[in-house]
């Protein structure tokens, strides 16, 4: 059996890859490593989908605040594979496999780089996007490529439903060749593409309702897609649009200090200038 160091943190998105990867029967999951529990609301604390999921699994879960040191206890892999971390994996950890450490990567690598690849494949009209295994180095998604798969973009589909494909999709490559690594040839990256940067607040922000098909599927939950409203007392306001109509318009909206409400019910006490 192939033995296995996982490093997620990715909403529940990096779960589905480890879920996959139980499933196959393949792999001995060694430890896993994800990110430490955050403040929540109302000083609760929030672990990750994955920690939980592991302690519900009893699989030896690390919710590392730094990765300066492996903890010794987790016994040398044949592989450690990243789905979903958001951090630069050390040197230390790059060199602790036996055999290699991969990244999988939602996109086709070079292009789309960086920490949203789906939401900007969709913002810039993409129809295509993939998954891209590679040898991890120190620097940032510029690894070998060990393989690549594609699959499309839908008009319908959303940064949550591709996702999803691609995370399935992810744990299937590896499947496919964590057995036959030896005829696996990495290949440099060649050429460069879209880098795709850190997402904002500021990045839902609209001035008018153009184009909020795109910005919709893209951005909710996060950032979100908002605007400034008007009220008849020329009050400026936070609008949030959660969803839109079959005329790409706002339908279901949230107002600050308000419950979420259709737009066509209030829209006429509200206007985007003031």
């Amino acid at each position: 059996m192939i033995t296995l160091v996982f490093f997620g943190s990715f909403q529940g998105y990096s779960t589905l890859t480890l879920q996959k990867l139980i499933d196959s029967k393949l792999f001995k999951i060694n430890a896993v490593i994800t990110t430490p529990p955050k403040p929540g609301d109302r000083q609760s604390i929030t672990k990750t989908h994955t920690h939980l999921f592991c302690e519900a699994n009893n699989i030896p879960v690390y919710p590392l605040e730094n990765l300066n040191i492996i903890p010794p206890e987790i016994a040398k892999p044949d592989f450690i594979l990243v789905s979903g971390y958001g951090k630069i994996i050390p040197e230390n950890w790059l060199n602790f496999p036996r055999i290699m450490a991969i990244n999988a990567h939602q996109s086709l690598l070079p292009a789309y780089a960086g920490r949203f690849p789906v939401q900007w494949a969709i913002l810039n009209n993409e129809t295509v996007t993939g998954v891209t295994l590679i040898k991890m180095s120190t620097q940032f998604d510029k690894g070998e490529i060990l393989i690549q798969s594609k699959i499309n973009i839908l008009p319908i589909d959303t940064s949550s439903t591709l996702y999803t494909k691609l995370y399935e999709l992810s744990a299937k490559l590896f499947i496919e060749i964590a057995p036959n690594i030896d005829s696996v040839t990495p290949t440099p990256q060649s050429g460069t593409g879209f880098y795709a940067r850190q997402l904002t607040k500021d990045d839902g922000y609209v001035t008018n309702f153009n184009n909020l098909d795109k910005l919709i599927r893209a951005l909710n939950p996060w950032p979100g897609v908002w605007t400034h409203v008007f009220d008849q007392n020329h009050k400026k306001l936070i609008m949030k649009i959660i969803s839109i109509d079959k005329n790409n318009q706002p339908e279901n909206v949230l107002i600050e200090g308000k419950k979420p409400t259709k737009w066509s019910e209030i829209s006429k006490y509200y206007s985007l200038t003031s």
